[in-house]
């Protein structure tokens, strides 16, 4: 990160490290279908059988559903703040 913004002609370039809650969906069944249904989940997911696919579900129901909080389902999630300068 520090190379590409230097070479882009940025200074003072930072990094922090950011986290925070997220909402992933209104509970851990609309989390789930979320992660399973998009991205990497939906291309992992797609690698196995029917049947495998609804185990997988459930479980991954079963170990969000404790995050659940007041009609949401919120997990830690963490980023980097990048910062920098351009000069002039």
């Amino acid at each position: 990160m520090r190379d590409v913004l230097s070479r882009a002609g940025y200074e003072a370039v930072g990094t922090a490290p950011a986290e925070a809650y997220g909402t992933w969906g209104r509970d851990a069944a609309d989390a789930a279908g979320f992660l399973l249904d998009s991205g990497p989940g939906r291309y992992l997911i797609d690698q196995a059988g029917r049947d495998v696919r609804g185990r997988a579900r459930r479980r991954l129901v079963d170990l969000l559903s404790p995050h659940e909080r007041e009609g949401a389902l919120q997990l830690r999630t963490a980023a980097l703040l990048v910062t920098a300068r351009r000069p002039g």
